[in-house]
């Protein structure tokens, strides 16, 4: 790993920490190629939902409205994302937060070999994922946790 993915996904585990989800903390950052950071996000409710315990506690519900970090960093981010990298911690992105990623032209993806208990709830979702980010020729650099 060199020291700039290391530097951001460091910053991604501490964007994640502002989540208020109960059981994944997730958070992203995107770069551009001279290292500059365009925007960061973490999952969470969407603006003017209450981060009600209740509706966060409520698996099925929460991922009906719930935000992945990788879309909060996209949606916030105030200069396009064409050619640039993201870092996501702690774990890689789901295919769908994948299809969007290509959509908007990221370059390159940067984050952990997911550990057994992700593997166990998004395993299918990571490998579709890696098949598309291959396909759409992104780079996805996928290290052991630190």
């Amino acid at each position: 790993m060199n020291k700039w993915d290391e530097r951001f996904l460091r910053m991604a585990a501490l964007v994640g920490t502002w989540s208020k989800d109960p059981s994944t903390s997730v958070g992203a950052v995107i770069t551009d190629k001279r290292h500059r950071v365009l925007s960061v996000g973490f999952n969470g409710l969407p603006r003017g939902i209450k981060d009600d315990k209740k509706l966060l506690g409520h698996r099925e519900n929460k991922y009906k409205t719930i935000i992945h970090a990788e879309e909060n960093a996209l949606f916030f981010a105030n200069a396009p994302v064409r050619g640039c990298t993201i870092y996501v911690w702690p774990m890689p992105p789901c295919s769908s937060c994948c299809s969007k990623l290509i959509q908007c032209e990221i370059a390159r993806v940067v984050s952990f070999i997911p550990d057994q208990e992700k593997q166990r709830r998004w395993g299918d979702s990571f490998q579709l994922a890696v098949k598309m980010f291959e396909e759409a020729g992104i780079i996805l650099d996928l290290y052991e946790q630190f």
